[in-house]
């Protein structure tokens, strides 16, 4: 039984895990699948979906053996041992690999657990395996608990609070040190080609790091495809990195792994010290602008992760776009605001006072060179320039992608200056936009807001997607502000506007919807336009209905439409059969 207590000691680092994280990890031990279940069922440890890891281990070390120790005094046998007994359970074992000596160094712990190594001369293909970030998790766990660990001025370590500064002197260096090598290599068996670029500060707990990483993963649907994120400490040779980085950021590990991704992953502290940090910046800079496709022609994502807020008990993301958690179906954005509104608001508030410009960096030629690759210098050896244009470029988009996340909840949250929000949004050159408006939105947004959001909606959008059934206190001056905003956005391919069950919508605003609808009549494909339910004294009449059929007619791109209003229109179906839209989109309540 001492390899189960080793086990339990050293490699359940989390009390509470979703089963299927449990079945991988005991699967990556040799534990077959049906036995997890078994046991997870016969100790009665699954709770709201989530596994009590350290229930599973005591159960079983209590029902293999260990009741002789207590022979003495059968009242300190546990009611499950009993159980286990009479029902002639099968007694279970661990592979005999597993017998860990107890009083081992967290390095050679790992050294035990993850196998023998191998040499990946790429550093793009040194990527980690989130069950292998689990294994750096044991032995943190095994570093404080059983050995003491301390940070540099001698203050003990708990696994909570050891960050990768820690983590690289106190076992990365430590493990790697007889082959010199990166900490991948320790622990692969072969490349490990980057899919997820993960760009973060080496200050956050490794514990939230991971945590943060485990929901996207979650989030993005990636457990059946790949879970391959690249981690600067983990790929780059910790006893060569000068050498990984060099001399120029577009020759950089860091960028050479980028190129590889399908996006980025920036993970966000509590105090958002990751975007003072010059690589992170550079990162952002290379995410957001300059890989703003992917060399396969498909969008570089963008996704923003913490583990900061007090209240939720997972880890919370702003992803760029709907992610495959969302779902499908008309309820996508919906459930995309119900998951972004745990995003801590207190850290959207600190990431909108961003300046590029102020990051450091623990060498300053590392600053010097950076900076000056964003200002698009070709002499990277150069003193910065203290303000430069494409500074603001940068710290226009950083602030965009926090504004389209928030303003929703900026708009129902009292003393928020919406405008500063409003205005980052502007400029944050989106393509696609999605938000919707629910929660305390449904008695608090008002016509206000939507005209401060419609006037500031970037002129770079070419997907769009706002959300205001159900808000009450919206009339026609939202519908006129967003019908006179569709003028300037004339890149949009894809529009859908709901202001059903609850906007007070008449003629006025279906009018000038449809005057927008005009200027961007070349290029729009994809068309939904919700007026459904409207409960207010207006009413939406043929006369509005032929303003928007006219509309409709001159829109040779246009693919596909959805209209739904109080009132069957004859013009609007007369337009659309024009078009040769089969079948007709339009739905009526009457």
């Amino acid at each position: 039984m001492e390899p189960l207590r080793n086990l339990r000691t050293n490699f359940v680092v989390l009390p509470d895990l979703p089963l299927e994280d449990v079945l991988e990890i005991f699967q990556f031990i040799g534990i077959s699948q049906p036995e997890i279940l078994q046991l997870v069922d016969m100790s009665k440890a699954m709770k709201d979906g989530m596994v009590d890891c350290l229930k599973i281990f005591d159960w079983i070390c209590d029902t293999s053996g260990d009741q002789a120790d207590n022979s003495s005094n059968q009242d300190q046998i546990s009611p499950t041992s009993q159980w286990l007994e009479k029902d002639e359970i099968f007694e279970f074992q661990f592979p005999a690999e597993l017998a860990i000596n107890v009083q081992a160094m967290p390095e050679e712990l790992l050294t035990q657990l993850a196998g023998s190594g191998c040499q990946i001369p790429e550093v793009e293909d040194r990527a980690i395996e989130l069950k292998q970030l689990l294994f750096v998790l044991a032995c943190i766990r095994c570093g404080c608990l059983q050995h003491s660990w301390s940070d540099q001025q001698g203050r003990a370590l708990t696994p909570e609070e050891v960050n990768l500064y820690h983590l690289v002197d106190l076992l990365v260096k430590p493990a790697t040190a007889a082959r010199e090598c990166s900490f991948v290599e320790l622990m692969a068996e072969g490349p490990q080609p980057c899919k997820w670029f993960v760009s973060h500060w080496w200050g956050e707990p490794v514990c939230d790091f991971t945590a943060c990483l485990r929901q996207h993963s979650k989030d993005r649907n990636l457990r059946k495809a790949t879970l391959y994120y690249w981690v600067c400490a983990y790929a780059n040779n910790q006893w060569n990195v000068r050498g990984e980085i060099g001399e120029d950021p577009s020759d950089s590990s860091f960028r050479r792994a980028m190129r590889k991704a399908s996006g980025t992953v920036s993970i966000v502290d509590k105090s958002a010290v990751c975007y003072t940090r010059i690589w992170c910046i550079y990162e952002t800079y290379i995410s957001t602008l300059e890989q703003a496709s992917h060399t396969h022609g498909e969008r570089y994502l963008f996704d923003i992760y913490t583990n900061e807020n007090p209240d939720a008990r997972e880890a919370v993301g702003i992803t760029d776009g709907l992610a495959a958690i969302d779902g499908t179906g008309p309820k996508q954005a919906r459930r995309k605001r119900h998951r972004e509104w745990r995003f801590p608001f207190e850290l959207i508030q600190k990431a909108l006072d961003i300046r590029v410009e102020k990051a450091f960096a623990s060498q300053e030629e590392d600053r010097r060179m950076i900076l000056n690759s964003i200002a698009g210098l070709e002499e990277l050896t150069l003193p910065p320039a203290e303000v430069h244009e494409g500074y603001n470029l940068l710290n226009n988009v950083l602030h965009g992608r926090f504004s389209a996340a928030s303003f929703a909840k900026a708009s129902a949250t009292p003393g928020v200056d919406l405008a500063r929000h409003a205005e980052a949004l502007s400029f944050s050159l989106l393509e696609s936009l999605t938000i919707h408006f629910g929660g305390d939105c449904l008695e608090k947004l008002m016509d206000k807001a939507v005209v401060i959001l419609a006037e500031n909606l970037p002129e770079t959008l070419t997907d769009l997607f706002l959300g205001f059934q159900s808000c009450r206190k919206l009339t026609d001056m939202s519908a006129v502000a967003l019908g006179g905003a569709l003028h300037r956005l004339k890149k949009l391919k894809r529009l859908e506007i709901r202001l059903s069950s609850g906007p007070d919508i008449s003629d006025e605003g279906v009018y000038a919807l449809a005057q927008g609808l005009r200027s961007c009549a070349h290029v729009l494909e994809w068309l939904s336009l919700d007026f459904m339910g409207n409960k207010g004294k207006k009413k939406i009449s043929e006369e509005g209905c032929s303003a928007l059929a006219a509309s409709l007619e001159q829109m040779q791109q246009l693919q596909k439409v959805h209209i739904s209003m109080a009132s069957g229109s004859k013009s609007l179906r007369n337009a659309l059969a024009k078009l040769g839209i089969q079948p007709l989109h339009l739905e009526d309540d009457s």
